[in-house]
């Protein structure tokens, strides 16, 4: 059953059959949803126009007059602002819609006559989902406020979400101890972004400060990974999200060094998260590519001589063995998503 403390999102039924369109709604209803209903596609779609942010789950019928329910998904999906659940209702033997009504955008079906027991059970499904995609909305809006303060750019941030998710793919494939699935190499991806959130915290003459930081500010400045560690660790406890806590992990010891040099614990080794390690190669590689308001970037042939010099200190050496196999996806990916003028 459905939490009755929970908010859940509201729920537009869209069907032509007024018989079946209100006994859904009672179903819904039941389950705890507001829900708003409309008797034809046409009607639907401006209904879900009017409160496209309100409305996060749209059930619709395929069959309608005016605009069908293929036309419903397509609207929806050229125009939403946030993401919009689709669930669509088949007969068992309409094989033929239920495929071009996922192929066009729709996340689920349920089958007439509906099942409450069922229908509860794709719902919570989409309610998964939707908190999934909230999460990465949240996450994408705290890391540019934290690129922003720290002197990089959005562009920064999609390079290392691309470098994580290649990275990450590839270490599953040469490393299957290391148990990475394909939700852990999209959760590494989109949570790497917010390794330095932390930065907040730290006062704004620091954070882009030309020149050497005195022992004084050095270790100001280093108590962002333990800022950042905080909030990601608080978000997770009022939301039970391993996705968060895996951020925690990242903010926490993405400066950690494999030799136990690093900071802020001093961890060695594997005691290091595994996602942590990525994230401390591909943050170290894409500034040494990278132009600050206080450095130049490097040449590819120079940040590669640092590397090198740094497996087995710096870095894991499993990390850098896996940068030298895909080291032409990383190129590729430094070259097309790069800095422009408006950026500074």
């Amino acid at each position: 059953m459905f939490n009755p403390t929970e908010i859940h999102p509201t729920i537009l039924v869209i069907e032509d059959e007024a018989t079946q369109r209100h006994l859904l709604q009672g179903k819904l209803q039941n389950l705890g949803f507001q829900v708003i209903t409309a008797e034809n596609g046409q009607a639907g779609l401006e209904m879900w126009a009017e409160n496209m942010r309100t409305i996060r789950i749209v059930i619709s019928d395929l069959e309608m007059p005016l605009a069908n329910g293929f036309d419903v998904i397509k609207t929806i999906r050229a125009q939403e602002e946030l993401y919009t659940y689709i669930m669509i209702q088949t007969t068992v033997d309409d094989k033929d819609s239920l495929i071009t009504g996922l192929r066009y955008g729709a996340d689920d079906f349920i089958t007439k006559p509906i099942i409450t027991e069922e229908l509860e059970l794709r719902l919570q499904g989409a309610l998964r989902l939707l908190r999934l995609q909230d999460q990465y909305e949240l996450v994408g809006a705290l890391a540019e406020l934290a690129s922003e303060r720290g002197g990089e750019t959005g562009t920064h941030l999609k390079r290392t979400k691309e470098y994580c998710r290649i990275m990450a793919k590839d270490l599953r494939q040469h490393h299957p101890e290391f148990n990475i699935t394909e939700h852990l190499i999209e959760d590494i991806a989109n949570i790497s972004v917010l390794h330095d959130i932390g930065k907040n915290g730290i006062p704004d003459g620091l954070l882009n400060k030309r020149g050497k930081y005195t022992p004084k500010e050095y270790e100001i400045v280093k108590d962002h990974t333990l800022i950042g560690g905080n909030i990601l660790m608080k978000l997770h406890q009022q939301t039970a999200s391993p996705f968060l806590l895996l951020g925690h992990e990242i903010a926490v010891a993405h400066h950690e060094k494999w030799d136990g040099s690093g900071y802020p614990l001093g961890l060695k080794g594997k005691k290091i998260p595994l996602a942590a390690r990525i994230v401390a190669f591909i943050d170290v590689y894409d500034a040494l590519l990278s132009k600050r308001p206080y450095k130049d970037p490097l040449s590819l042939s120079h940040a590669e001589v640092y590397i090198k010099a740094e497996k087995g200190k710096h870095f894991d050496p499993d990390i850098v063995e896996s940068y030298e196999r895909i080291r032409d996806q990383f190129i590729a990916i430094h070259n097309s998503i790069q800095e422009t003028e408006t950026d500074w």
